[in-house]
């Protein structure tokens, strides 16, 4: 009797082994379940136009401007990023000839570029943009697709040798709130 006894527990024994990954998988049974996750890109973008100036002959320690009373030439910048944006402005010194230099004082050989956002045509305020490579705030906040027109003031020189037609960058940059 000992002797299929034991016969009967190897066969058993065999047929747990073999019946027992099945038995195992059965038991931890896994369960899945998905999550729909969408992400938009945060991107600070703008445009200016017309992105052209022209303010033609100015006379030595004057100003001229691009509101209806200047050169009727205001721009707009709008944010074509993805989130809202500060716009930030500078410009740089001049080209042509030998150029001149810009800073927040006219002086000999030295201009003044100025920015207005409100009231430009009628009570003008005038603000020093950054002089290259720093910026201003042009304005703290636009929201997506928004635009902001803005007019630019160019102040010449208290005395300039310079008689080459002067070009000048103004750059206008969209960043974080």
């Amino acid at each position: 009797m000992k002797g299929k006894f034991l016969a009967f527990f190897a066969i058993f024994s065999l047929c747990l082994l073999a019946v027992s990954p099945f038995l195992i998988r059965i038991v931890s049974a896994a369960s899945t379940a998905t999550v729909a996750a969408t992400v938009t890109a945060q991107i600070y973008s703008v445009s200016v136009t017309d992105g052209i100036v022209a303010f033609l002959t100015v006379a030595q320690n004057s100003t001229q401007d691009t509101t209806t009373g200047g050169v009727n030439n205001s721009q707009t910048a709008t944010n074509d990023g993805s989130v809202a944006a500060k716009f930030n402005i500078m410009a740089a010194n001049s080209t042509g000839g030998t150029g001149w230099t810009l800073a927040a004082t006219a002086a000999s050989e030295t201009y003044t570029m100025k920015s207005c956002t409100a009231t430009c045509d009628t009570t003008p305020t005038w603000t020093s943009v950054g002089i290259d490579p720093s910026y201003a705030t042009l304005v703290a906040s636009v929201g997506v697709g928004s635009t902001q027109p803005f007019d630019l003031q160019v102040g010449t020189p208290t005395s300039t040798t310079e008689t080459t037609q002067q070009s000048i960058t103004v750059t206008v940059q969209a960043v974080a709130p």
